[in-house]
């Protein structure tokens, strides 16, 4: 875990996006090309009206239907590793940011406590801030090991808190440490200032604590949603467009036209409907992110869920992975 600075967010994507157009220059060229040369030209022999239909083209129509596309789970494969190698790594990185971050906050309460206590059997305040250095404050602890050290060479408190401060780059520090900093400037007894700020912190992360614990529902409602979207695209797919798309080739009688056997394409909707679930799977879990944590940059690593969530519903609904498992050991 560490911060994540503007240089290193930079480069992160800057990476991310280029492992993705390696990644999806790969998906268009070997594996949709193919696929849309594979689906789309299915048109019907070209006869004079009254002609009987031909066999064979009713039976490349319903083969298609029944398996429409060569290699198409090698296109959902490949699309959705596409996507996990843009949002990842950010994903990871804002996950490991926000980490560090609630670490350092987590940890202020018990260095005000230090601080105060040392104070109060007469320690000044730069002698009782090289003590607390000395315990172990999480995420908090080298760089309150770093102030320590600072004061130690004889730089003033102030200079090394607004140090502390831009490092860590909490809301949080950033309160606490100007409450500080106008305390030791208009004097007085800075025990007491660091006992009132160390209940205000103290309520602060509990409220905090408190909102995040009751948006948590949300987050839920979110996931749910998304499964129910999931499963409602498939089951059309399966139980309606399918089957719908099969009757009317079988229907297919001399008189009627040869365009009325195949009326709409079939694995075409499936990739369009792959799509979209794709497309809502990454900005729910951005939603997610922004009302469960308050950050949609957050919400990164439940798009990344989703994602493998809809992979895996389509890979067994749609592919019928199981039986083609099952298939592999003979048990089918």
């Amino acid at each position: 875990m560490g911060k994540l600075t503007k240089k290193r967010e930079r480069w992160i994507w800057i990476i991310s996006i280029l492992f993705f157009i390696i990644a999806s220059g790969t998906a268009f060229f070997y594996f949709y090309i193919p696929v849309l040369n594979h689906i789309f030209p299915v048109e019907p022999p070209i006869k004079e009206e009254g002609d009987p239909m031909d066999n064979s083209y009713l039976d490349k129509v319903s083969e298609v239907i029944r398996d429409p596309i060569v290699n198409f789970f090698d296109v959902i494969d490949i699309t959705v590793v596409a996507i996990l190698v843009l949002i990842v790594i950010p994903a990871w990185a804002y996950h490991s940011d926000q980490k560090w971050r609630d670490n350092i906050d987590e940890n202020i309460p018990s260095l005000l406590r230090e601080v105060s206590d040392a104070q109060k059997t007469g320690l000044p305040l730069p002698r009782a801030i090289m003590s607390a250095s000395k315990h172990n404050y999480g995420a908090l602890t080298p760089e309150l090991k770093k102030m320590a050290a600072k004061i130690s060479w004889g730089i003033p408190f102030s200079k090394t808190l607004r140090s502390l401060t831009e490092i860590t780059d909490t809301p949080l520090m950033r309160r606490t440490s100007l409450l500080i900093l106008e305390a030791e400037r208009s004097g007085g007894a800075i025990e007491d200032v660091f006992d009132s700020a160390h209940r205000h912190v103290s309520e602060v992360l509990g409220l905090k604590r408190e909102r995040l614990g009751s948006m948590k529902p949300f987050t839920w409602i979110i996931f749910v949603s998304y499964i129910v979207f999931s499963l409602v695209m498939i089951i059309l797919l399966i139980s309606f467009f399918q089957t719908l798309a099969l009757n009317m080739v079988e229907a297919v009688s001399e008189e009627q036209p040869l365009t009325a056997a195949l009326p709409f394409n079939v694995a075409g909707m499936q990739l369009i409907f792959f799509h979209l679930m794709v497309v809502e799977a990454i900005f729910a879990g951005l939603i997610a992110g922004k009302m469960g944590q308050g950050n949609a940059n957050l919400g990164l690593k439940y798009s990344c869920i989703l994602l493998i969530i809809c992979y895996v519903i389509f890979k067994i609904l749609i592919a019928d992975i199981i039986s083609q498992i099952f298939s592999l050991f003979g048990l089918v």
